[in-house]
């Protein structure tokens, strides 16, 4: 409590000050005053009237001078740094995302951004290239961001976010890219052949179907070698699922346990991953071998598309990679190209080289 006291011409004087910090910059307020020869319960009865005078204004200064930079920065510093979410890929594409869609927005004041800027940022997609897919998460990232600075009282409850009921444009469908059987081994052999720092994370999740979410949060603790299974708990469904482990993929698991179990997760934490670039690492792996330019989540419907066409019934496939509804699945059925009959174990994609040495068997058996 900021409230000094002085002599002045022999009686008791009181100066009061009060500092209301902001984590947006240039935007702290300051006011100080001086009481004069008061009661020190005038002086504190003063004092709080003046701090809620300098909170108003910091508002006040904040709504006014708050641009959509200083929001990611405050969600990067409260949310990914400091929060809960730190480990959380999830929350790490949202802001990517924002980054990368949102860059003509950045001097905009929050409040000035209105439905048309939201249909601007989709014009600008639409001449990239990218889905309606796309374009839903973006405004999903949006509209996740306005809530937040809503409930964290940053912004006034009335300004609405500019992705509120904005309808995605219609775009012409493209159909995914994603690799058969060959190119499957081919690109995971490749990959294993020259050391891809990407070569686990694309083995798992072709054997998988996890999402690159998922992924990120599979701990060790989750792997049962004893039972063949996994445990998916990290999904979007929010509802965890079990993943059988096929034979080959028990082997790469026991080899990159090698590799990763100190840190407590299955995967290596990539810079590049971690960043949201795990897509244009894909592409242009694909590109150096001539194979259908594929984004990392085409991973998970190679893995769809690979068990349909090895006679797994849909259910089970559904089931396998956490699809929760037909229509969301409906996509894979065109892709697979077969009449769908309906474990894991008729994928055998990973590279047939897998083996151990006895002394890396040795090294297994004490961690």
């Amino acid at each position: 409590m900021a409230i000094r006291v002085y002599q002045r011409d022999g009686q008791v004087c009181f100066k009061i000050q009060f500092t209301s910090r902001s984590r947006i910059a240039r935007a702290n307020v300051r006011l100080q005053r001086d009481l004069g020869a008061v009661t020190n319960v005038e002086a504190k009865r003063e004092y709080e009237k003046l701090k809620k005078e300098a909170e108003a204004q910091r508002l006040e200064k904040e709504r006014n001078g708050l641009v959509w930079r200083d929001i990611l920065s405050r969600w990067s510093k409260d949310v990914l740094m400091n929060g809960p979410y730190e480990q959380s890929l999830s929350k790490r594409d949202i802001y990517n995302a924002l980054q990368m869609q949102t860059k003509t927005w950045m001097q905009f004041p929050v409040e000035q951004l209105r439905p048309m800027s939201m249909r601007l940022i989709f014009n600008e997609m639409e001449k990239k290239g990218l889905s309606k897919g796309r374009m839903k998460s973006v405004r999903s990232a949006v509209n996740t961001l306005f809530d937040w600075t809503q409930l964290e009282r940053i912004i006034p409850a009335h300004v609405e976010s500019p992705g509120r009921g904005v309808a995605i444009p219609k775009v012409e469908t493209k159909m995914q890219p994603i690799l058969n059987r060959d190119e499957i081994k081919l690109f995971l052999g490749k990959a294993r052949e020259i050391g891809h720092e990407y070569y686990y994370l694309w083995a798992v999740a072709v054997s998988t179907g996890c999402r690159s979410g998922e992924l990120w949060a599979l701990r060790w603790t989750d792997i049962s070698f004893s039972s063949r299974l996994g445990c998916d708990k990290s999904t979007k469904t929010k509802h965890s699922r079990q993943i059988p482990i096929n034979a080959a993929l028990e082997m790469l698991l026991k080899e990159l346990k090698l590799k990763t179990a100190s840190t407590g997760y299955v995967l290596p934490r990539i810079t590049s991953w971690r960043r949201g670039d795990a897509s244009k690492v894909s592409r242009s792996f694909c590109q150096a071998l001539g194979l259908p330019e594929i984004t990392f989540h085409a991973t998970r419907a190679c893995f769809a598309v690979q068990c349909l066409v090895g006679g797994l019934d849909i259910v089970t496939t559904m089931k396998l990679g956490g699809w929760e509804n037909t229509k969301s699945f409906q996509h894979y059925f065109r892709l697979a190209g077969v009449d769908i009959q309906g474990p894991t174990d008729v994928l055998d994609l990973l590279p047939c080289e897998i083996e151990f040495k006895v002394i890396a068997i040795k090294k297994l058996e004490t961690i």
